[in-house]
């Protein structure tokens, strides 16, 4: 295995790359499933209570089986589980998504080789400094309004 000190450094370039962007992905699809869990469970109980608050006609065995249900609604951690799954995901997702060209260069610079790994290694690091200098130092970001945020 012979490889170059630049095609090293491109390689080590885009596992960071890769590295930042899923460590990124895996800390917003924690953030994002547990919201989408508690938005789920809210929504569920939310439900349950207001069908507890109707009945279509005066029967004692409707009214005690919308309470127990709006009871076990309460208690409900089983779907827990599978809307935290759901919102991982969708953050996780949404990560991805929103960093696709770094996700690219840093993939391309990780499995190509020579100019090409070189390349997307230059523009990786091209695209990291644009990010570092706008976003973290504010330098050349648009000043936003405070009618922006309506």
């Amino acid at each position: 295995m012979n490889i170059t000190k630049t095609e090293f450094l491109a390689k080590t370039v885009g596992v960071v790359g890769l590295g930042l962007i899923g460590y990124d992905s895996h800390v917003a699809g924690k953030i994002e499933s547990s919201s989408y869990q508690k938005q789920c469970t809210a929504n569920g109980v939310t439900r349950a209570y207001e069908n507890t608050m109707r009945l279509e006609n005066p029967s004692i065995v409707e009214a005690k089986g919308k309470t127990a249900f709006f009871n076990y609604q309460l208690e409900n951690n089983l779907s827990d589980f599978f809307t935290g799954i759901a919102g991982y995901t969708k953050g996780f997702g949404s990560m991805l998504v929103g960093n696709i060209i770094p996700l690219g260069l840093s993939i391309g610079t990780v499995f190509t080789k020579g100019l090409a790994s070189k390349a997307c290694g230059i523009g990786l690091l091209a695209y990291g400094g644009i990010f570092f200098i706008q976003n973290i130092l504010g330098i050349g970001k648009p000043k936003q309004l405070v009618s922006d945020f309506k």
